[in-house]
């Protein structure tokens, strides 16, 4: 994690309120629920993704055993079923969760050969999965700083910035004793 006022840092508060607000739209339901794959591909993607010219395709969202990545995405259980929020990759949907990742702007079409069949994570993507993988921690002053720097970063929050800082620019001139 960056310096507090880092602009990459100021960039991973506001994706934090986006992905905060995605969990919130959703809220947890597992039968409708796209978003709950595409954020363990994207904390995949930051974490283990070491290739990242190589795309991620329908079948690593499959169960055929040779090309599925379930397992590793972390959508498994120890028997090796998918786990209840998972259940929307069982209806069939793979491209769904791709074509989402692309419209949300954290990824791109990998070739014009394998439409949307295949996908390449961007660098917002990257960014989307650190971000996560932070919220997962356990550590209070990462979540403290992300809770704090993004509500900042909200309508009342600048608001509030802006008025601090005129009262202080008004008391370093003399204005207010």
């Amino acid at each position: 994690m960056e310096a507090p006022f880092g602009i990459a840092f100021l960039k991973k508060a506001e994706l934090y309120n986006l992905i905060c607000r995605f969990d919130k739209q959703y809220n947890g339901s597992s039968k409708d629920n796209p978003w709950l794959i595409e954020r363990q591909i994207l904390r995949w993607t930051y974490n283990h993704h070491k290739h990242l010219g190589s795309p991620i395709d329908t079948n690593h969202l499959s169960r055929d055993k040779q090309w599925s990545k379930l397992k590793e995405f972390g959508m498994l259980n120890r028997k090796g079923e998918l786990k209840p929020q998972f259940i929307y990759l069982k209806k069939g949907h793979l491209t769904k969760v791709l074509e989402n990742l692309v419209v949300r702007g954290f990824a791109t079409y990998f070739d014009i050969e394998h439409g949307h069949n295949a996908i390449i994570i961007n660098k917002e993507g990257l960014l989307v999965g650190e971000v996560i993988a932070d919220m997962e921690k356990d550590s209070p002053i990462i979540k403290f700083n992300y809770l704090f720097y993004s509500n900042i970063m909200d309508h009342f929050g600048a608001f509030l910035l802006l008025i601090i800082t005129l009262l202080s620019l008004l008391k370093i001139f003399g204005v207010l004793n």
